[in-house]
């Protein structure tokens, strides 16, 4: 596994396992079954309704708590300190864990500059090792930073091989924040797993398609949290270490960008108002 140091010196497995959309009563299967393959990275959201079975994972998986990297996040929109204070107690008692590696505000809504400064004080306690934001985008984003006593250490948003990123990144990287990416397989659409640049650059590697893409969001530094329920597929996931693209390779992925979201899900058109 490789690292990526954040902003505050934690640090974070560039390869983690997503659980967006895995059943609660599968969901401690998928995690104990991802740990033991390598991950040390498990990303879920109080909006999956399978924390639990995170925290269930976690504490049954054999592997030591500290070794681990649990990420989850808020959507709930909150007014309020009380507000927020009660959706990550909901949380909490939900995994179970005495503390949380890393805590998102899911999205811009309610008011993410109160709900911030309740995360800030959280952290500050040392309830989370690190603070964060998910699917923020310059509208959105400097009302976050912008007296911020601790800053973001990573903005999860949508990422692939099909949407880039390349503003995003350069936008993150006066603040020193990581882009990491939701969906970085592009939800399997678009044909991205038969994608003929793809499959040609993973036959000179002895790699997938998927690894490809994969592979080069990690070495342009995004960090990723694939989802996969499957032993297998997991193993693939995390087989990324040994291999390099070159610049060849690079700019040829590079030219299937196409700038603009693919899974249907909001972007920057997010906004709030206070």
């Amino acid at each position: 596994m490789e690292y990526k140091k954040l902003n505050n010196g934690v640090k974070m497995p560039i390869v983690g396992l997503g659980v967006y959309d895995v059943p609660e009563w599968d969901t401690q299967r998928v995690v104990e079954d991802a740990i033991s393959v390598g991950f040390r990275s498990i990303d879920t959201a109080a909006m999956y309704y399978n924390e639990r079975g995170v925290g269930d994972g976690v504490r049954a998986c054999g592997v030591a708590r500290e070794e681990l990297f649990v990420t989850t996040k808020i959507c709930e929109p909150c007014y309020t300190r009380e507000q927020t204070l009660r959706t990550v107690e909901h949380s909490m008692r939900e995994l179970r864990l005495d503390y949380v590696d890393l805590m998102l505000l899911h999205w811009p809504v309610g008011n993410p500059k109160v709900m911030w400064q309740t995360l800030e004080e959280l952290y500050l306690e040392g309830l989370f090792r690190a603070i964060g934001v998910s699917n923020f985008y310059p509208n959105t984003f400097p009302k976050i930073v912008n007296g911020a006593k601790v800053m973001p250490v990573v903005n999860q948003c949508e990422a692939h091989v099909l949407y880039q990123q390349r503003k995003m990144l350069e936008y993150l990287k006066p603040y020193a924040v990581e882009l990491e990416a939701w969906s970085p397989l592009a939800e399997g659409k678009h044909g991205i797993f038969q994608n003929l640049t793809l499959a040609a650059v993973g036959e000179k590697y002895g790699k997938t398609a998927a690894q490809i893409a994969l592979k080069f969001l990690i070495q342009n530094g995004i960090i990723i949290i694939p989802k996969t329920t499957h032993k297998e597929r997991m193993k693939e996931n995390i087989d990324l270490f040994d291999f390099t693209l070159s610049d060849d390779d690079l700019q040829a992925i590079h030219r299937l960008d196409t700038g603009h979201n693919v899974t249907g899900w909001p972007s920057d058109a997010l906004t709030y108002k206070v």
